[in-house]
């Protein structure tokens, strides 16, 4: 009778949901090659929730820096067009108050599928083997960071002086939050937030899961994680020369 030398396949071990919500923050690659082929709905609904609930039950104390936004971006456009009203700005912050409030699930459920397809189409480039599925549960849970900062962007609402809250950078792990939004010049500004702690965890983060799902080196996977940084930063690139 003949042995057989054929190699036996290791099973991945089988964790819970919120085991893995602990293990993204200290063994994200384990998490990701358990997650890769299951829904993306579980990590996505748990992220956009939880941010949701954090800045609805905080939204208070951070409205000083929604009104310091909304304020600076209304003096542009008062400038743009003068026929603007006080009414026609007043309808205008109602609903921006209503979106923050109410329709932040939703803002980040799109986020994270657009991070998704974005990342997905980067990592082609650098001959990923990544699914498209796969692609999505990556973003998904690469985003669990955000809501570490979610908790310390209410922690700082609670402690930070109201005058200080200058900007949505002001809160920030960035430079920006440093800088004065009014002085700096706007495109420095924007950048010297992107290299927010909570934005690199995240970047670095999907840099891991296309190593992971994607079977790429490291190197290039380091590459790619530049480009999806500059790529993540060119909305802030356009509003400020707006």
């Amino acid at each position: 009778m003949t042995e057989s030398t054929s190699t036996p396949i290791t099973a991945v071990p089988k964790t819970s949901f919120w085991e893995d919500v602990i293990d993204i923050f200290v063994s994200p690659a384990a998490v990701f090659r358990r997650r890769e082929k299951t829904s993306v709905w579980p990590p996505m609904l748990f992220v956009a929730l939880s941010i949701a609930v954090i800045f609805f039950a905080t939204f208070n104390t951070l409205e000083p820096i929604f009104d310091a936004e909304f304020s600076r971006r209304t003096a542009k456009m008062m400038a743009q067009n003068p026929a603007l009203t006080p009414e026609m700005l007043e309808k205008m912050r109602g609903v921006q108050t209503g979106v923050a409030k109410y329709g932040l699930s939703i803002v980040m459920i799109v986020t994270m599928f657009v991070l998704g397809c974005v990342s997905w189409l980067v990592g082609k480039m650098f001959d990923s083997k990544q699914t498209f599925n796969a692609a999505l549960v990556v973003a998904a849970w690469a985003y669990m960071p955000r809501i570490l900062g979610a908790l310390i962007n209410a922690i700082q609402g609670l402690l930070m002086d109201p005058a200080k809250m200058t900007s949505i950078l002001a809160i920030s792990l960035s430079p920006a939050r440093f800088m004065d939004p009014e002085a700096t010049n706007p495109i420095l500004y924007q950048m010297a937030g992107r290299l927010d702690l909570i934005t690199i965890w995240v970047t670095v983060l999907l840099a891991i899961g296309l190593v992971v799902t994607g079977k790429v080196t490291k190197g290039r996977a380091a590459i790619f994680g530049v480009i999806m940084w500059i790529v993540g930063s060119l909305p802030q690139i356009q509003q400020a020369i707006t």
